[in-house]
């Protein structure tokens, strides 16, 4: 859970926060929404990246950056978490209420069959 008006004071008072925890994608979306709309996305992709790394057991540090982490909405507007050398199924959820962002995010370890089934579907898929 991130409170969206201290995400807005850390904008504020430090210009390059945007691309440090944005990456280039998230960044043209981001920018095409402004006011509440534009907070509550990058307060939600901090609160998403910080889910997915603690999630890791890591946290952001040697082991993730904020620039492996990408989130980018689907066709249905469903948000979608890829991550540079990730094997294992990724699900995210993000939801906002009044100053609040909540996420929740889950890595699902698969199975060595469950990859090569994955693999053959998004070939087929293409």
């Amino acid at each position: 859970m991130e409170s969206i008006s201290r995400i807005e004071a850390v904008l504020n008072r430090r210009p390059n926060f945007l691309s440090t925890i944005l990456t280039p994608k998230e960044l043209e979306v981001a920018n095409k929404r402004s006011g509440k709309h534009y907070l509550e996305f990058v307060a939600g992709r901090f609160s998403a990246k910080e889910a997915y790394s603690k999630a890791l057991g890591t946290g952001i540090g040697k082991a993730v950056s904020w620039q492996d982490i990408c989130i980018l909405n689907d066709d249905k507007g469903r948000p979608v978490i890829e991550v540079l050398g990730q094997k294992n199924e990724l699900s995210v959820a993000i939801t906002h209420s009044g100053d609040y962002v909540s996420t929740i995010v889950t890595i699902e370890k698969l199975s060595l069959w469950q990859k090569i089934s994955k693999k053959r579907w998004e070939r087929r898929e293409k």
